[in-house]
């Protein structure tokens, strides 16, 4: 997980947002349910439209907002609610509570609609959109050269929230991703030793490793912020 800069909100959603709101409650006031359940299906997925869609991938450069896997190359990806919708129907369409995800992070077994609060009501997963956000507070991305294995370790109580929730380190079964997160980090650790002998193209390549665009960005940045100091590659 790395900070991202929300963008301008959609023109589709700016536009339309709050009449959108307005029919998903009407249709939610409605008691007829042989009505209301195609009624409300139409309403509530109007979030999903197109422009909202581009909007999403542009600004996490097709990589989920939780575990910073690619997406768009085999899938679709999810427009994803941070505030769950089911329970917090005022933010359906709010541009600010929307995010990237992949279909794994997003479904039922992983956040779905958990949504754990603090004693204060505060949200104890983290949004990596939110202008207070600073990631390596919460979250340490550690390489273990014995066992070969890329690794999201929580340092706090919401650290530890977010990397059980999504199954960050595939205990309960996402092993596929830490396969290919390790996979991905081991070059990296390569490219570190080359690096660190001055090796001009090395160096350029976890540069380009260190960019909100690359796949697994914050275990580049982890890595390389002993030699890449002063260089904008933060959080």
């Amino acid at each position: 997980m790395i900070a991202v800069a929300r963008t301008t909100e959609p023109t589709v959603l700016k536009r339309n947002g709050s009449r959108w709101l307005a029919e998903l409650k009407s249709t939610m006031a409605d008691r007829n349910a042989n009505i209301t359940r195609a009624r409300y299906k139409k309403a509530v997925s109007r979030y999903q439209h197109r422009e909202i869609k581009e909007s999403l991938v542009r600004m996490f450069h097709g990589k989920c907002a939780y575990c910073e896997s690619l997406i768009t190359v085999v899938t679709y990806g999810a427009i994803e609610h941070f505030y769950p919708k089911a329970h917090y129907v005022d933010k359906t369409f709010e541009w600010s509570n929307l995010l990237l995800s992949c279909d794994k992070c997003n479904d039922v077994e992983h956040k779905g609609n958990r949504f754990p609060l603090d004693d204060d009501g505060q949200p104890m997963l983290i949004d990596p959109t939110h202008e207070k956000t600073n990631i390596p507070q919460h979250l340490e991305f550690v390489w273990d050269h014995d066992a070969r294995l890329a690794s999201v370790y929580g340092r706090d109580e919401r650290g530890r929230l977010v990397e059980e929730v999504f199954d960050l380190n595939g205990i309960r079964g996402r092993k596929e991703l830490i396969r290919h997160r390790s996979e991905c980090v081991k070059k990296l650790v390569i490219l570190c030793a080359y690096a660190r002998e001055n090796d001009q193209k090395a160096l350029a390549l976890l540069r380009e490793a260190c960019q909100p665009n690359a796949e697994y960005s914050a275990f580049a940045i982890s890595l390389c912020s002993d030699f890449l100091q002063g260089e904008k590659t933060s959080f």
